[in-house]
């Protein structure tokens, strides 16, 4: 990013700044869409075109980004600005909650004699293991609450406006 910058300091605020007049600089000639004429009538149409995203992360490393939402009313340096700041840090934090509170679905453990992996905990049934994902899916979003950015502890299903208050297991088990 420096090197296509011309140099720079290195704090992190002016790397991203880089990486946003990079995005800048590759959205004027770049189209997440294409027009499609229909029975005498144009539209966008998603082009499946992905662009690289400027700033690697350390766990993935180079990563593409695409849109699948219509952005032609944006400016340019708000897309870019939106594109910047794309990673999937909370969806990998909650297929991590999924691996480590259901045992049934948790990765296969090397047995201590080196004979390989162990599905100790493994279910038979996915039946089951389908169940326990929909209790912890419920349970993930209205009973789990956090603070986010903004300092606010609140559940998911509140940040959405879907529920107006934290719910409790009981609350959802007895349907109250």
């Amino acid at each position: 990013m420096k090197s296509w910058g011309g140099g720079g300091s290195g704090d992190e605020s002016s790397i991203t700044k880089l990486a946003v007049a990079k995005l800048i600089s590759i959205l004027r000639y770049h189209d997440f869409y294409e027009m499609v004429k229909k029975d005498g009538s144009e539209y966008r149409k998603w082009a499946k075109k992905p662009i690289e995203h400027p700033l690697p992360s350390i766990d993935q490393g180079k990563r593409f980004v695409d849109c699948t939402t219509d952005l032609s009313s944006y400016e340019i340096e708000h897309v870019a600005n939106m594109l910047v700041k794309v990673n999937d840090k909370a969806t990998s934090a909650f297929m991590q909650q999924i691996r480590r509170r259901l045992s049934i679905l948790e990765r296969p453990l090397v047995t201590a004699r080196g004979e390989g992996k162990s599905y100790i905990y493994a279910n038979f049934n996915p039946k089951y293991a389908q169940y326990a994902l929909t209790i912890l899916r419920t349970f993930y979003n209205f009973c789990l609450s956090y603070n986010s950015w903004d300092k606010v502890k609140a559940t998911p299903a509140q940040r959405l406006g879907i529920a107006d208050k934290q719910f409790t297991m009981k609350d959802i088990i007895y349907f109250k």
